[in-house]
């Protein structure tokens, strides 16, 4: 069942800065035992959804506003959303990012997990509920939140999805949503989804955050260590080893593809600098967990996804077979 599901620690921020700019003259013990709560939560932390709800029910209560999901989501900010906020401003195009969030979308909310569906003209994300329904007001963050975060990567205030549905029922004024959201809105789906055209898709990303691009100056750090004297092609064969580590696939196949090569012509330039491709992937893997691990930033599984790894479990596995220690040992050691 959903209840036994966790969401970011980083999304208790979002509700925090909607109370920030949007300061209440009463109420103000209910506020602050509501902030007093959220503050526990942090980038490392886990927020069980049950927690996350009545969060959400307890400002819906306080503003008095039946539509208040749709207003706490347009306060997204990629800070929000630890990791995969940073995986999203890495990326060149739309497409790749939200590629991106559905293969990642669990280190945001665990659980019922989107699948994208093309059709015709539009590209359609939608929740089945195989953990059971979250709240309205969940629901209404969610989308929100996607809506307005696809506007601020492209840069594009204007740009809106074709069409929203969520599952809950049909409200008396459906205005807040058509003015809120910009776009047709439908009630009593069967699963809450957000459709954008696809044209979008080719849009690039323009947003830029600096407090997120340290993530990325961290793995440039780290690959120096591995390739510290490297030519042109070495440079541009470490970058699509990362990306293809943080799509999932770091196969020699698939940095070939970025790679404008065939498979044999990336191995054949490799072979003639004296390198192999599965010792390169396991000693850059090596090199950027440990220095993740140092920089103590993310969760273990948060590290096991960006380095290409589908379950934490196999990172772990993997690290002792380098280090002769689990990943937490290791970290351990490094804060005693």
């Amino acid at each position: 069942m959903l209840v036994n599901f966790n969401v970011a620690g980083d999304l208790a921020n979002l509700l925090l800065s909607y109370l920030d700019d949007n300061p209440l003259k009463n109420n103000d013990s209910e506020i602050a035992a509501l902030r007093t709560k959220l503050s526990q939560y942090n980038a490392n932390s886990r927020m069980p959804f049950t927690d996350w709800w009545h969060a959400l029910e307890v400002i819906a209560k306080l503003y008095q506003k039946p539509y208040i999901g749709l207003e706490v989501g347009a306060y997204i900010q990629p800070s929000h959303c630890g990791v995969l906020g940073y995986l999203s401003l890495s990326c060149e195009y739309l497409a790749e990012a939200l590629q991106r969030f559905e293969r990642f979308q669990r280190l945001l909310y665990e659980g019922n997990e989107a699948f994208t569906q093309a059709q015709g003209n539009l590209v359609t994300f939608s929740w089945p509920f195989d953990y059971g329904y979250s709240t309205r007001e969940s629901d209404e963050v969610l989308i929100s939140s996607m809506a307005s975060y696809v506007r601020m990567l492209v840069g594009n205030e204007d740009l809106k999805p074709t069409r929203i549905g969520f599952v809950h029922i049909k409200p008396k004024d459906i205005t807040p949503y058509s003015n809120l959201l910009g776009c047709e809105v439908e009630f009593e789906c069967k699963n809450t989804y957000v459709s954008f055209p696809v044209s979008m898709l080719t849009l690039k990303v323009e947003k830029a955050d600096p407090a997120l691009r340290a993530l990325l100056d961290q793995q440039a750090h780290a690959l120096l260590d591995v390739l510290p004297n490297g030519d042109h092609f070495e440079q541009q064969f470490y970058k699509y080893v990362l990306r293809a580590m943080q799509d999932g696939k770091p196969t020699i196949d698939e940095v070939a593809g970025y790679m404008k090569m065939s498979s044999r012509t990336l191995h054949r330039r490799l072979e003639e600098r004296q390198l192999v491709f599965k010792e390169l992937l396991k000693k850059t893997r090596q090199q950027l967990a440990q220095q993740y691990l140092k920089e103590g930033r993310l969760t273990l599984s948060e590290i096991a996804l960006l380095l290409g790894y589908s379950e934490q479990s196999a990172f772990t596995r993997a690290f002792k077979q380098w280090l002769g220690e689990t990943p937490l040992r290791f970290q351990k050691r490094l804060l005693d």
